[in-house]
């Protein structure tokens, strides 16, 4: 399993970037942390979905170094989310993590099920993307105003769904014989934890 374990390392680091955006996202909302003028306060906020939404996008390309290379290219290149997901599902169509729920159990193993609703899903991270990406432009004063407040109401809504898809999931890496189980923050020490599986081939 040593060649797994670099990997893991990163796709943790990924998790971790995630959660101290997440941790400014939620100052920001909670008001103890302000900018003074409302659109450079939504533009910052903005600012933190769209580069955790990018990491959601990247982070199962990890076990692939060359491919996570190629995507991140394509990054610099052009910033249309539908594209950027349509390339990454050619790389791997499993890219995009699945919530996962634990069921304690008295005397067994504890059980992981799939949360069916309430998490981000692919069509709404792509919606956040584009969102967020507006808001990085200058606005031409000849255009219609940016909906600032309504975008700010929106960041508690946003940040749940991330929490709930990314709290406990799982992701098959490219390739599909390997499986990343990951939290987002352990018990113990607060930090994400992932552990990874190789799928037992069929007979």
């Amino acid at each position: 399993m040593d060649k797994y374990t670099i990997e893991l390392g990163k796709y943790q680091d990924c998790l971790y970037e995630i959660k101290k955006r997440i941790e400014v996202i939620g100052d920001h909302i909670n008001k103890k942390t302000t900018e003074k003028y409302l659109i450079i306060e939504v533009e910052t906020v903005c600012l933190q979905f769209r580069k955790i939404i990018e990491k959601i996008m990247l982070m199962s390309l990890v076990a692939n170094k060359k491919a996570y290379a190629e995507q991140n290219e394509k990054y610099a290149r052009h910033y249309h989310a539908k594209h950027i997901m349509r390339d990454l599902e050619r790389i791997n169509p499993d890219f995009y993590p699945v919530p996962l729920i634990r069921i304690k159990k008295e005397n067994d193993y504890d059980e992981l099920k799939t949360i069916d609703a309430g998490y981000l899903m692919k069509d709404e991270l792509v919606k956040i993307y584009e969102t967020c990406g507006g808001m990085m432009h200058a606005h031409n004063p000849f255009s219609a105003n940016k909906p600032i407040e309504d975008i700010q109401k929106e960041f508690p809504v946003w940040l749940t769904k991330i929490c709930l898809l990314l709290n406990h999931h799982q992701i098959t890496l490219l390739g599909g014989k390997l499986m990343v189980v990951a939290l987002m923050e352990r018990a113990d020490n607060g930090l994400p934890q992932a552990v990874i599986f190789e799928k037992e081939e069929e007979d």
